[in-house]
């Protein structure tokens, strides 16, 4: 039933009410009139739907707000035993966190780029990944078999294994698209 959409048009003024617009002499009056916007009416019903959810985060608001010195000094209290503590790694290894994040707050900038970039595409992880199971798997042939091409006949005998014509043909794509972005087409 919350979940249920409210119509605008069912909302009517009391019977004793003006139907001109421009006499709002009761105080209902102004909140009648703002529910026929439909924006109005629609903002509400959203909030009226998720009242629960609403109440949750305000009762959670409320008490962080009332246990906040309590909170502060447990997280105060915790920051300072991370600091004494040993865990058999010592309290060097604490500065060399602060260390690295330092680092990382100044090269922020060069990794968002990067993560903002192609290179943080999926479909560009998902190329260079099969490349890179490609190479390992070519590798491990090459070195378990004798693996040559021995002249241009060879090449050319090569080639009439589909998986070789194709892995060439993808190679070539790539190298046409790279001459295309290095003359700046």
């Amino acid at each position: 039933m919350a979940n249920e959409p409210m119509s605008v048009a069912s909302t009517s003024l009391p019977p004793d009410a003006s139907n001109s617009a421009n006499e709002s002499s009761r105080p209902g009056d102004a909140v009648i009139e703002r529910l026929d916007d439909p924006a109005v009416a629609a903002a509400l019903v959203t909030l009226l739907d998720n009242a629960e959810l609403l109440s949750s985060i305000v009762l959670a608001i409320s008490g962080v707000l009332e246990r906040g010195d309590t909170i502060i000094e447990s997280v105060a209290e915790g920051v300072q035993e991370l600091k004494d503590a040993e865990f058999g790694i010592g309290v060097t290894r604490v500065s060399n966190v602060i260390e690295v994040a330092t680092a990382l707050e100044a090269d922020l900038p060069s990794i968002l780029a990067v993560l903002r970039s192609p290179i943080a595409d999926p479909r560009t992880v998902e190329v260079v990944s099969m490349l890179a199971v490609a190479t390992t798997e070519g590798v491990a042939r090459a070195r378990m078999g004798d693996t040559r091409v021995a002249g241009a006949f060879g090449a050319l005998r090569a080639l009439k294994d589909p998986d070789v014509s194709r892995g060439l043909g993808v190679l070539l794509e790539i190298a046409k698209s790279l001459g295309q972005r290095i003359g700046g087409r």
